[in-house]
């Protein structure tokens, strides 16, 4: 799950931290807690080692958290206690997660605690009943991982495909609606796609790319192949994948039910609402002088300075800071590339049912793309549902605060579609 750096996530927090980004990130670490992701005593503990304005410290917490948990599954897996190693694997599999998103890309351990998450998470995914299978999505040339769970041996089971967004791990996707899917007698499938955490760990020039509809046919291709899965296949993305599953939706006619949580149809709109009076200040500046003074700024931001060198990586971006240009230049090379994401001339083509979902406190420009998708696509079966605070205990990005509630009111439309 991935949160934007714009009109994000609703203004109220725990309070535990006085940085907004500190407190929603340790809401976000909370959220798997509801299907095995985390316990809220070991959350408790890590965050009071944790000094907020020291980046080392957030690592430090979540890391040693996760490498304690992954000793502990190993033992219990070694001594035959199957459930135990995958609930210990399972909540490793979150901590380092965290460890790594709190590291970013400049950190000398930033891969590695990747690599141990996906370990982690793989190895649980084996220790289920119906365990979970992975398999290779071809793309020109490399092979991304994609994740398969049956939700039944016995029969073909609708499908639900999730797309991650702009920093979301893979664990965090299964988190987020995976569990939900099975328990309600779903498929799910799962890869990581160009600019997924996955994917350009595996292959750094594996970044953003505006025509998903291409590495997505390939990941179709390969789920028809797998057992149980049948022409009943639904598609969701959360934040920036709102806009990966709107654009997939568009071009693939397999996709017979599409839920983009939220739905982003001009991404430099959604940007571009941000950087522009900024860019009145430091138009002429050189880049570089711009990089060291935002660095200075964000010393005592240390998430916020991660989550923005994690997302100019992931966008193919990071080469930027080092070119001798003005920033009116660079912003050209930025605003060419986003400006390829817009597909507000195309969506009429998604005829399939479709169900947009929003939060409340997500902010006006993704209530005004909710909106504009809506009113846009040539679905017979449209609806747009509003999460608020009095009606679902969520008005947050992507439901964050109550993935059970976003959960059910996807399912339960989804029900309706397919059962």
């Amino acid at each position: 799950m991935a949160k934007k750096m714009i009109n994000a996530a609703r203004s109220e927090a725990f309070g535990l931290f006085k940085d907004h980004e500190s407190d929603w990130f340790f809401r976000r670490i909370l959220e798997p807690m509801v299907v095995g992701g985390a316990e809220i005593g070991e959350c408790l503990s890590a965050a009071r080692k944790i000094k907020e304005n020291d980046g080392q410290s957030w690592v430090n917490a979540w890391s040693v958290l996760a490498t304690s948990l992954h000793r502990t599954a190993d033992k219990a897996l070694a001594a035959g206690h199957k459930i135990s190693a995958r609930e210990a694997y399972l909540r490793a599999s979150n901590y380092y997660g965290a460890a790594e998103y709190c590291a970013g890309p400049e950190h000398e351990d930033f891969n590695k605690y990747w690599k141990n998450g996906t370990f982690c998470f793989e190895k649980a995914g084996e220790l289920f009943d119906i365990p979970i299978q992975k398999v290779m999505v071809p793309y020109r040339d490399k092979q991304l991982p994609g994740y398969y769970w049956r939700g039944s041996l016995d029969q073909n089971c609708p499908t639900l495909i999730a797309a991650g967004g702009n920093d979301s791990t893979m664990a965090e996707v299964f988190f987020s609606v995976a569990f939900a899917a099975i328990n309600r007698g779903y498929n799910f499938f799962a890869f990581e796609h160009p600019g997924h955490r996955g994917a350009v760990h595996l292959y750094p020039d594996c970044v953003k790319i505006p025509d998903y509809e291409i590495p997505y046919k390939n990941a179709l291709d390969v789920l028809e192949t797998l057992p149980g899965v049948d022409n009943r296949i639904a598609l969701t993305g959360f934040s920036f994948g709102g806009y990966v599953v709107s654009r997939v939706a568009i071009y693939d006619q397999r996709i017979k039910a599409l839920i983009p949580n939220s739905p982003l149809v001009n991404m430099m709109q959604m940007g571009g609402q941000f950087w522009s009076g900024l860019m009145k200040i430091i138009n002429n500046m050189p880049v570089t002088k711009i990089k060291n003074k935002t660095d200075k700024k964000l010393k005592n931001k240390p998430l916020v300075k991660a989550l923005k060198e994690y997302t100019t990586w992931t966008n193919g971006h990071d080469h930027i800071a080092k070119m001798d240009i003005s920033y009116g230049e660079a912003w050209k090379i930025v605003t060419d590339f986003w400006n390829q994401f817009n597909i507000e001339d195309q969506i009429q083509a998604i005829d399939c049912p479709t169900l947009a979902l929003v939060g409340a406190g997500e902010g006006p420009e993704s209530l005004r793309q909710a909106e504009l998708f809506l009113n846009g696509i040539s679905s017979e079966k449209k609806e747009l549902y509003i999460f608020t605070l009095e009606k679902d205990g969520s008005d947050d990005h992507c439901q964050l605060d109550n993935r059970s509630r976003g959960n059910q009111i996807m399912f339960d439309w989804l029900d309706n579609i397919f059962v």
